[in-house]
């Protein structure tokens, strides 16, 4: 299976998580006899006993100076008194992870969106027990009994393994990302690279304020198509009624060679590369936004290399003419195609006869 198939096979389970949270919500007005508690309580006791007891009987032998070691054992008693502070913190980054799942899964694919394509499926099932949309539950361990190797681990309703989650990685992580990628959004600056660019984007007035120009949707006549001779390339299209309007094509070819087209298309996709501390933002873009257009996939969870990043900035300008650059435009007002076709009223000249004087 190729990188596409998998992350299209990624997106497809990920999405069908997403059809079962829908379905639980839709049963909810005939499930009212039920409890609507769908995570169980965390048992904090099976964790705590054991390390009770060893807190107890390091400071025992700190007390009766027994320890082989005591640095190590007050470092180590240490280590159990904050561990509750190390959970808290966990369970606090969590909280700020589900407060805004919600959100970024109603927008999955989609900018400012969840990256549904390199979400582990793993994670986005994680996500959804954790803020409570799915049935299951929480365990917290210390693995091999080590109060430094804490961890969540989560399960679904059926009581099978999900994830596991190391909650001082979480922790480091929580400083600075999500616990999951969300896709860039640029629908502002690519707004206002057309409202900057006068010598592309046609404008016109709106009101009787000159300077309240708005964008048509159109180009100007430079980056419109024109044929051979050198003529604007119009063509009719019918509207509703007996109406027709006159279209030209759009060169985006001719877009394409600008200089300023270039430049600004550059700072956009440059800022997208130099905002984040991984390339997981840009991937996400990549595969989510830019692949409808150029059908080429990036591997989540790796990091660009140059000449992937040099291509990333070029597959955005082509994306951008294709999604963001309409291929025609309208040109003049529509009108009545009889009243063009009708034929103009032929001028009879009057022949004047020059009298011949005898």
């Amino acid at each position: 299976m190729g990188l596409k198939e998998k992350l299209q096979d990624n997106k497809k389970q990920n999405e069908d998580i997403q059809f079962a949270v829908a379905d639980s919500q839709s049963r909810m007005s005939y499930e009212l006899g039920e409890s609507d508690i769908k995570t169980k309580p965390i048992d904090y006791a099976s964790l705590y006993d054991p390390f009770v007891k060893q807190y107890a009987e390091i400071q025992l032998d700190l007390d009766n100076g027994s320890n082989e070691n005591p640095s190590e054992a007050r470092k180590y008693a240490d280590s159990i008194m904050s561990s509750v502070e190390v959970i808290k913190q966990g369970l606090e980054n969590i909280v700020s992870n589900t407060e805004v799942w919600g959100e970024v899964t109603q927008f999955s694919g989609l900018m400012n969106g969840l990256d549904i394509m390199g979400t582990p499926i793993s994670r986005y099932m994680t996500l959804a027990i954790l803020s409570g949309d799915l049935k299951g539950f929480i365990k917290i361990k210390a693995i091999d009994e080590d109060i430094n190797k804490l961890v969540f681990e989560i399960y679904d309703a059926r009581e099978v393994f999900v994830e596991r989650v190391f909650i001082s990685k979480l922790n480091t992580l929580s400083q600075t990302q999500d616990l999951f990628v969300t896709i860039p959004d640029t629908k502002l600056q690519n707004q206002q690279f057309k409202q900057a660019s006068d010598d592309i984007f046609e404008k016109k007035q709106q009101g009787s304020d000159p300077k309240n120009q708005v964008l048509t949707g159109g180009v100007t006549e430079t980056y419109r198509g024109i044929k051979a001779d050198g003529t604007p390339d119009t063509y009719q299209k019918p509207l509703q009624g007996a109406l027709v309007q006159d279209f030209v094509k759009i060169s985006k070819e001719a877009i394409s060679n600008s200089i300023q087209f270039n430049t600004e298309m550059d700072k956009i996709t440059a800022g997208m590369i130099e905002a984040y501390e991984s390339s997981d933002q840009v991937i996400a873009f990549n595969n989510n936004i830019l692949s409808e257009v150029t059908d080429f996939y990036l591997e989540p969870a790796k990091a660009l290399r140059p000449n992937q990043e040099k291509k990333f900035q070029e597959d955005y300008k082509k994306w951008y003419l294709e999604k963001e650059v309409p291929n025609e435009m309208p040109v003049g007002e529509p009108y009545s195609k009889k009243a063009k076709e009708q034929p103009k009223e032929e001028v009879v000249k009057e022949e004047v006869v020059e009298e011949q004087v005898v």
